[in-house]
């Protein structure tokens, strides 16, 4: 998760967004958020650190082969 600047770490707490994650057979992906928080700035900081996250791609018959994810993000801040 990313670090919280200290100006963001109130509307950050509990916030939470669903992120949809288009995965490739070659298991690079694409984010989005298709549930944002209601805090642009918090959504910038989340998308770049959801881009770092690494995925292997799906298995069909043996093959990779494109998926979606979507995947809730609790954001706790303690």
């Amino acid at each position: 998760m990313p670090a919280i600047p200290d100006d963001l770490r109130e509307d950050a707490m509990n916030a939470v967004a669903t992120a949809r994650f288009h995965v490739a057979s070659d298991g690079s992906a694409v984010v989005e958020l298709i549930q944002p928080t209601q805090n642009p700035r918090l959504n910038r900081f989340l998308l770049e650190a959801l881009r770092r996250w690494k995925f292997s791609p799906a298995i069909q018959d043996g093959k990779p082969v494109p998926s979606v994810q979507d995947i809730v993000v609790r954001v706790n801040v303690e």
